[in-house]
């Protein structure tokens, strides 16, 4: 994916954070860990981290394959050393049997706690909850505050590494045509808004490319893109299939759900 070099106010803040947080390693001789990273943000963090020959660094979301991580930064004499990285597992249950829960239910049950987004990893929605990554120092008030998801009242207990399974994201498979490969073609498909809702949303800086913000109609999708849109979850642009007889442009897009 095609981006400019120069760093947004939203990237520009990250950076100082990284940086912050290497001044303190090197003052302290001890480690830093960041909140939960998205994979840009990680890939951001990580092109600072890397020109820095007397550090070395630890990406974990909690379980393996996770998407959004935390990064531990250390002195390089630490490498082998055990560190940790302030994460929780939680299981979330409740009875689904007649309503079906997705990811934002979840999260907006977590982040009605007056939680930020910062301090919650991972959410991979099971057939009866969710297991949730979440900052360790906000485990305990998870598991003393959260009492329902969506009007359903559910239990929460902590749970171990071993207990999580590596994400098996529910997929809706959309197929249709679009006039081009813009962004606000491709996201009214995907979400089901009209086209002139999505340029509102992304003009908001609603919408993320890549979880890279995007706030231009008219910026070129590729293959394999991922685009999301806030309290909307996100689509993947799985495959650009050709064009149809009119010259439109046929697209299979999977929906998160």
């Amino acid at each position: 994916m095609k981006r400019d070099n120069n760093l947004d106010p939203h990237e520009k803040r990250l950076a100082d954070m990284i940086g912050d947080k290497i001044n303190k390693v090197r003052e302290r001789e001890s480690s830093e860990v960041t909140d939960f990273l998205d994979p840009f943000q990680q890939s951001l963090a990580e092109s600072i981290l890397k020109s820095c020959d007397d550090l070395t660094y630890i990406i974990y979301g909690g379980y393996a394959g996770a998407e959004r991580a935390r990064i531990a930064i250390m002195p390089k004499s630490w490498i082998g050393e055990r560190v940790d990285l302030q994460i929780s597992l939680l299981e979330i249950k409740g009875n689904t049997r007649f309503k079906d829960l997705n990811h934002r239910d979840f999260l907006g049950a977590i982040l009605s706690l007056g939680l930020k987004r910062e301090k919650i990893g991972d959410i991979l929605v099971e057939e009866e909850g969710a297991k949730i990554a979440v900052d360790s120092l906000v485990s305990p008030f998870i598991l003393s505050n959260l009492e329902e998801v969506s009007s359903l009242p559910v239990r929460v207990r902590e749970v171990k590494p071993e207990e999580v399974v590596e994400r098996n994201e529910r997929t809706r498979e959309i197929k249709g045509t679009v006039a081009s490969l813009r962004l606000d073609a491709l996201a009214s498909l995907g979400f089901g808004f009209s086209r002139s809702k999505i340029v509102r949303a992304i003009k908001a800086d609603q919408v993320k490319v890549n979880w890279q913000r995007a706030n231009d109609p008219s910026f070129q999708v590729e293959e394999g893109d991922i685009i999301s849109l806030r309290g909307k979850g996100r689509i993947i642009v799985e495959k650009v299939l050709g064009k149809s007889r009119k010259g439109r442009v046929q697209v299979l897009i999977k929906k998160v759900l």
